[in-house]
This record gives C-alpha cells, sequence and structure tokens, in this order.
C-alpha cells in the first residue's frame, strides 16, 4: 500500500471512530483529543451525521 493510501485509511477511520463516539454522547473536545481531528472536523462530522 502507497503511503498516501495509508493516510486516507487512517483518516477514515479516525471519522468512523468519531461518528461513533458522537452517536455515544462523547464531546466534540473529547472525540477531538483521542481521534487526532480537529474540533472543526468533528463538529463537521457531527453536523453531518444521521442518528
Amino acid at each position: 500500500m502507497r503511503p498516501k493510501g495509508r493516510a486516507e485509511g487512517r483518516a477514515e477511520a479516525a471519522q468512523e471512530l468519531a461518528r461513533n463516539l458522537l452517536k455515544a454522547g462523547f464531546s466534540v473536545e473529547f472525540i477531538s483529543e483521542n481521534t487526532g481531528l480537529s474540533k472543526e472536523e468533528v463538529i463537521n462530522l457531527k453536523n453531518n451525521i444521521e442518528y
């Protein structure tokens, strides 16, 4: 696998984890600190999530 593909895979995994944590009720700050995503990225995911 190429390095770019690995980075994309890690980003997708972090986003999926963030979506699951949002659904479980975790805070944006907690998710940002524990996934490496920015608060803005987590907020964007939160705004686009279907519960």
